[in-house]
């Protein structure tokens, strides 16, 4: 006998689900971690192998769903943490250590500062700090080279971590995203974008997940800006207007411009509009994908 709707409705809810999503983590409560994904906060728990962020860190957050329970890990930052460096320079009480991800400042173990050219291990559980090492560690074996093409594509998803719109005076009053004018509406990544890809990586695709719900007027003015979360008035560089084709994936006419901006290296964290028409887009509590980004590259 063929199953009706509701039976299979009912099947389809007892399947084990699985989605990963990056959020910023706030703090601990009660044994769990507390991230706040857009405009909700989640207890996690923690499997991270020790590790304890900043608050503020962009962290990994994987949900098990299977039908109404629900298991949400906190699974650990967003980008590397290198754990050998070597000091670059020293103003006590801080170091700054530059490792293969970058520059850290950081404090010291010890009532004696390294000098300038120690190795130090880092250790990143709470915040960053380092301590001189007996020893250089061995240098690691040299990776073969790329296979033809100039290495292989590599493709990621970033949801936002949080969106909305403010008044152009850091009210946040509205949890969508508007592009109108007297608002200024943007999504935020944290740092996941500028972490997971390298400055010399090299572009191949971008796309914009579009859930718009109101289309009127003017095409809205795509902008960059370089706050990791809403705190004050982003400081936007505008990109162009543009009316998306449909919702769903979609691909800006600047593209490869927001890829150089939002890589390792970059200008930008993310992405929003200054004012154009009055078109609005859904907010995070209404699709969860509003604003994620789809980036392909090499290297």
């Amino acid at each position: 006998m063929p199953l009706d709707a509701d039976a299979i409705l009912r099947l389809l809810d007892a399947k084990t689900s699985y989605t990963r999503r990056a959020g910023r983590y706030v703090g601990h409560e009660d044994g769990f971690a507390l991230v706040d994904m857009g405009d909700e906060r989640f207890q996690a728990r923690w499997a991270s192998g020790g590790f304890v962020p900043v608050v503020n860190d962009t962290v990994w957050v994987e949900t098990i769903a299977n039908g109404s329970d629900r298991v949400v890990f906190m699974t650990g930052p967003v980008g590397p943490r290198p754990g050998v460096g070597v000091v670059s320079t020293v103003a006590d009480p801080l170091v700054t250590v530059t490792t293969d991800f970058g520059d850290f400042q950081m404090p010291f173990a010890g009532d004696t500062p390294p000098t300038s050219g120690d190795t130090v291990g880092i250790s990143w559980s709470s915040g960053p700090w380092c301590s001189k090492l007996s020893t250089s560690p061995d240098e690691p074996a040299q990776p073969p080279g790329p296979i033809g093409g100039g290495g292989r594509v590599q493709v990621a998803e970033f949801r936002a971590v949080d969106a909305g719109t403010t008044h152009s005076n850091g009210d946040w009053w509205q949890a969508q995203v508007w592009a109108a004018d007297n608002n200024d509406g943007a999504w935020f990544f944290g740092s996941q974008v500028r972490d997971t890809i390298p400055a010399g990586a090299t572009f191949e695709s971008l796309q914009v997940f579009i859930n718009r719900i109101q289309k009127q007027g003017a095409a809205p003015n795509w902008a960059l800006h370089s706050s990791a979360s809403k705190s004050g008035v982003p400081s936007f560089t505008g990109l162009g207007a543009w009316h998306p084709g449909g919702n769903g994936w979609q691909t800006p006419p600047f593209a490869a411009v927001m890829f150089d901006a939002l890589k390792g290296g970059g200008s930008a964290l993310g992405f929003g509009f200054p004012n154009g028409g009055y078109n609005k887009f859904a907010s995070l509590a209404q699709d969860g994908m509003s604003g994620a980004l789809k980036i392909s590259w090499k290297g």
